[in-house]
């Protein structure tokens, strides 16, 4: 059982890392044509967490919209991968800050 692939280059370095960066995505954004799915989850202790998905395939632009809408709120959050996370139950003021970016939205979930 041999495996020819080829991992290691000295002119371009681990190769098996750079599949995986080229694959993050950096594709222009048309923020009209998006709508984006809000959910409200909660988990353990009560503690409830606002889940937008339904993101664009660009990596920075995700990342700089999760950063806006802490800073806007005051709250905790983060960027994964086809998702934000937004801590507490600010729903209404998150679709505040998506409505002033323009940005169509809509619920979903109970």
């Amino acid at each position: 059982m041999s495996n020819n692939k080829l991992v290691w280059s000295d002119t371009d370095g681990d190769l098996r890392k750079k599949s995986k960066k080229s694959s993050n995505g950096s594709s222009p954004v048309d923020e009209n044509s998006l709508t984006l799915k809000l959910r409200r989850l909660t988990a353990g202790k009560g503690r409830t967490v606002i889940e937008i998905s339904d993101l664009p395939n660009n990596k920075k632009w995700c990342q700089s919209l999760a950063k806006d809408i802490k800073k806007a709120l005051g709250v905790g959050g983060t960027y994964k991968n086809d998702f934000i996370e937004i801590h507490g139950e600010k729903i209404d003021k998150i679709t505040d800050v998506l409505d002033s970016k323009s940005i169509k939205w809509k619920k979903t979930g109970g």
